[in-house]
């Protein structure tokens, strides 16, 4: 329970700063994921495993944002290694389908409706933070 609070707090944060900046905090995160290691450690929840597969994935994403000379952002990759750390994998992958899905969903309203082209950016830690108060709210 600590580390959906603490996740919670970060996505907070972090999503209001890449809405209107379209930058993330690296210090936070940082200090989040050292924070939600030791949380995860002494709470031993997600367990060992699930925190290791989690940043894994999280990682695969911040892979992706470098190969792809960041059409992904390297913010999103780390939030996710974040993320991963103090949900575990199977939680982390829930979070990005709900979350690709919400951004889907504004981005081809914001092309049909708006007339916004393909090179039009949204930042994408708002909607993990919407994905992570669905998934707490299920």
């Amino acid at each position: 329970m600590p580390g959906r609070i603490l996740l919670l707090g970060i996505l907070l944060f972090t999503g209001y700063k890449d809405w209107k900046e379209q930058k993330v905090s690296l210090e936070i995160l940082i200090l989040g994921g050292t924070a939600g290691i030791v949380i995860g450690t002494v709470c031993k929840e997600p367990g060992a495993k699930e925190m290791i597969c989690g940043a894994i994935l999280g990682g695969l994403v911040l892979a992706l944002a470098l190969i792809s000379k960041e059409a992904v952002g390297i913010g999103d990759g780390i939030i996710l290694i974040v993320s991963g750390i103090i949900l575990g994998y199977r939680a982390l992958l829930e979070l990005i389908l709900i979350s690709l899905m919400l951004t889907g969903t504004v981005a081809l309203f914001l092309i049909v409706v708006k007339r916004k082209g393909r090179t039009y950016r949204l930042p994408f830690i708002p909607f993990l933070l919407a994905a992570y108060l669905l998934y707490l709210a299920g």
